[in-house]
């Protein structure tokens, strides 16, 4: 005999599929910040018949996250803190082998002896409400005919602070493959690596493509001897988002309204200004007291005494770009450079008194840290001193001028 339906089940099931049929899609991202990078360095010295001299220098900077990034998402926090517990540990093993090397070598050829050193560093690239995603840059100088570097990309899941793999990005390998090549060709020489395409094919194929999500696409790095000599130095081929849209999973081509991306003196941008199909290439440079300042080509010179740059892309909600460029001046001090993007030339808009370097003086040495702007709408700022004091941090965001809002 057949059942009939149960009244209280009918009801649940009415109810649960309202409940899904109404739901929403899935919010598009927001900007989110409290990233930083703490630096450590290390100065190994040692004595022999000719006296004190030292034997290796480290520079270390590890991935740091505030209190609200623990709170509001204590799984990315957790990942971010084993990611630098492996590399700390890493690089205490690189500092003792390298010590020792250096010690023999001091021994054998005394007349050629300089110190060995190794830098690690870390670059934010995307933190948002989907993704977190960021570079990790490492140097090694031993007594070769040159040094030796690479270039890693990290990127988690801001929920879970799970990696998230290629594969949920990238729908199509082969035309993946395609979309490389093709922009390989268009930025560097061919001549160099004519045999690039199959051996990026291979690499895509082991799924070893070293890769960072940035707010506006996808960049992936071939580090020295990959794919090129070592004189060609890293090549990057960076996709857009709205220039493949069939290669890409919806939900990570998705952008928030205002966000904010870091990038270095030494290595173009590449991002789209107005967020369509169109490529824009940014870089900036300084020599000779002016910054330079190139957008697809164009060059803007800006009379100002800064160097050793640490530049930040800026887009906002209503569609105004700017440039943050935070450099030291000629007196030791950081400021920060506020260029604004026009179609094609960049003009100077203020120097702020503020750097992105927060410093605290504990006894014997000066505790670094370099706060990475993301989230254009809130951000610590540090009131500039001098290069070696203490600094005042401001909570600030970026109002309709380009330059700051407090609080």
């Amino acid at each position: 005999m057949k059942k009939k339906p149960c009244l209280a089940g009918l009801v649940l099931a009415a109810i649960l599929a309202l409940t899904f049929s109404a739901a929403p899609a899935e919010a598009a991202p927001h900007a989110i910040s409290g990233f930083f990078r703490q630096i450590h360095h290390t100065r190994d010295m040692d004595r022999d018949s000719k006296g004190s001299y030292e034997l290796f220098h480290q520079r270390f900077a590890g991935m740091g996250v505030d209190g609200e990034i623990r709170r509001d998402y204590p799984w990315l926090a957790k990942s971010i803190e084993k990611i630098n517990q492996k590399e700390w540990q890493r690089a205490q093993q690189v500092r003792e082998s390298m010590k020792k090397e250096a010690a023999g070598f001091r021994q054998e050829f005394p007349d050629r002896y300089r110190p060995l050193e190794h830098d690690f560093d870390v670059l934010m690239c995307r933190a948002d409400t989907f993704a977190v995603s960021f570079i990790q840059k490492e140097y090694t100088g031993g007594y070769g005919a040159h040094g030796m570097y690479g270039w890693q990309g990290v990127t988690l899941s801001t929920a879970t602070g799970a990696p998230i793999p290629l594969d949920s990005i990238i729908k199509d390998k082969k035309a993946l493959t395609e979309a490389i090549c093709n922009r390989l060709r268009q930025k560097y020489d061919q001549e160099l690596y004519a045999d690039a395409e199959k051996k990026v094919s291979n690499i895509v194929a082991k799924d070893q493509l070293n890769w960072t999500l940035d707010p506006r696409g996808i960049t992936f790095y071939f580090n020295p001897y990959a794919i090129a000599p070592y004189s060609s130095g890293l090549l990057t081929a960076t996709i857009l988002f709205k220039e493949e849209p069939a290669l890409f999973d919806p939900t990570y081509c998705q952008t928030a309204k205002a966000y904010a991306q870091p990038f270095t003196e030494d290595m173009d941008l590449v991002t789209s200004l107005r967020d369509d199909s169109q490529r824009d290439v940014l870089s900036v440079s300084a020599s000779n007291g002016i910054v330079l300042v190139k957008l697809n080509g164009q060059e803007s010179i800006i009379r100002t005494h800064l160097t050793n740059l640490k530049p930040v892309f800026i887009h906002m909600e209503d569609g105004r770009n700017y440039l943050y460029i935070d450099g030291t001046t000629q007196g030791s001090m950081r400021n920060t450079l506020v260029v604004q993007l026009g179609e094609k030339r960049a003009h100077q808009v203020a120097i702020l008194p503020y750097s992105f370097r927060h410093t605290i003086a504990v006894s014997p040495a000066v505790q670094e840290y370099w706060n990475f702007l993301t989230n254009p709408n809130g951000f610590f700022f540090d009131q500039s001193t001098s290069f070696i004091n203490t600094s005042k941090t401001d909570i600030c965001s970026v109002n309709e001028k380009g330059t700051l809002a407090y609080g």
